[in-house]
């Protein structure tokens, strides 16, 4: 039995012959098969992208990868190593941007399959925990990411930590951090009275800003000197004095207005004489100013006991001049940490990306995005899958099965079964061997970009 095909077909859409012509009608049906071709081998990519992620290792990040001693921090150290970019945040996060660019030349096996083991772990950072736990997690992303270490404790001077974290710190330019994640337009924040004592302390304050923006984090710069902050804060969009700012620095104690208190402090010859000032301005507390003072009083008469005990050479006194001085410290950590926790006492100041951006005094930069969602990291996925051949999704769930299956045969209680776990096992091992013998000899040799 036959069929007539172009009949059938002359049949069905002759009422529409005057509006499509046959040839017409014929091409789009051939546009709609090969539509359907497309989207069929688009599904399959994604599919295969889909699998190859569920067989990837999983960092679950934590506070402790902020801790270059811990385990965890041990353990991923391996992972961030390969993140190129040189001792520069912005180097950093272009470097681990590039695999996210569809233009993107890179043909390396390892450094696309550990790009994506670190965007996951960031997926893990914003989707895992909620808008208070997320802060300090990612805190410890980025210390991992920038050979750095998350700082928690009372500074060597006695200043609450304003820096979240110290970047590149086993370097020779080791970078003081404060971190925000915030949402899209929310304002920048911070502690008036910390950031003077951080400027004290390292002389520039660099603000890392994190902002969730739809399936992606885009990534913010601008750094804060002894020079610039003040303008920064007292100076809006267009060059005025806003109330908020003039709070902050107004010398009140010195009978001065604020627009006499700016260029006061600015005049100061030095920044140990501008610092004495500020301390005096109306934002720093003046429950910290107070226990400085009287700090600083005990330490000098500690010195002089010291010095003293040193003169006379009697070592018992020596001894107990150092037990006193712990005791000193173990009091400032008390007290500081009693501020900590009353935060009312620490004006804020506060300043948006359109004043940041308007003034040229500071460096502001916006370093790009990195994508979180679970969509947005398969799509960088299937970006790669035709540089990711099987033995790659091989191996990876050879690995998973083989650290499944020697569990089982640790915990099955009954012999049989472990016995047939730990033989697949053994299977798992083989096909890791065969994968890894042609990775190695088919590994590519790629330059740094």
């Amino acid at each position: 039995m036959s069929f007539d095909i172009d009949g059938i077909v002359e049949e069905h859409f002759k009422e529409h012959r005057d509006i499509f012509g046959f040839e017409g009608i014929v091409t789009l049906i051939e546009e709609v098969m090969r539509a359907s071709t497309l989207q069929e081998a688009q599904d399959n990519v994604r599919q295969k992208a889909q699998e190859f992620l569920l067989v990837l290792p999983k960092f679950t990040p934590s506070e402790a990868w902020g801790n270059p001693e811990s385990m965890e921090r041990q353990q991923i150290n391996r992972l961030f190593s390969v993140v190129g970019g040189g001792r520069s945040i912005e180097g950093k996060l272009k470097y681990l941007q590039r695999i996210v660019a569809e233009s993107s030349k890179i043909t390396s096996p390892r450094r696309i399959i550990s790009s994506l083991i670190i965007l996951e772990s960031l997926s893990a950072v914003i989707n895992s925990f909620n808008a208070a736990s997320a802060g300090f997690v990612f805190e410890g992303f980025l210390a991992a990411l920038l050979q750095g270490e998350q700082e928690a404790e009372i500074s060597a001077m006695g200043n609450l930590p304003i820096q979240d974290l110290i970047a590149f710190k086993d370097s020779d330019t080791p970078m003081p951090i404060s971190l925000k994640l915030l949402g899209p337009k929310t304002n920048i924040e911070g502690s008036y009275t910390n950031l003077v004592d951080g400027l004290d302390e390292f002389g520039e304050m660099i603000y890392i800003v994190a902002r969730k923006d739809g399936e992606a984090i885009a990534i913010e710069q601008f750094r804060f000197t002894q020079e610039n902050f003040l303008d920064a804060l007292y100076l809006d969009a267009k060059g005025r004095g806003k109330k908020a700012g003039a709070s902050l620095i107004t010398l009140a104690s010195l009978g001065l207005s604020p627009e006499e208190s700016l260029p006061q402090l600015k005049a100061a010859p030095s920044w140990e004489e501008r610092y004495e000032l500020l301390q005096q301005t109306t934002g720093y507390s003046t429950k910290v100013r107070a226990k400085k003072e009287r700090l600083k009083a005990e330490r000098e008469a500690a010195e002089v006991e010291a010095q003293e005990a040193e003169e006379v050479d009697i070592a018992a006194d020596t001894d107990s001049v150092e037990a006193a001085r712990e005791a000193l410290h173990e009091a400032i950590r008390e007290e500081w940490t009693l501020l900590l926790e009353s935060q009312k006492q620490h004006t804020q100041w506060s300043i948006s990306v359109p004043q940041l951006k308007s003034f040229d005094f500071v460096e502001y930069q916006e370093l790009g995005t990195l994508p979180y969602s679970a969509k947005q990291i398969e799509d960088v996925a299937i970006l790669h899958m035709d540089k990711l051949n099987g033995d790659l999704v091989q191996l990876f769930g050879a690995t998973k099965d083989l650290s499944e299956n020697i569990n089982k045969y640790f915990t099955f209680d009954k012999r049989d079964r472990a016995i047939s776990s730990g033989e697949r096992a053994i299977q798992n091992t083989a096909q890791i061997e065969q994968s890894l013998q042609r990775q190695i000899s088919a590994d590519p040799r790629e330059e740094e970009v």
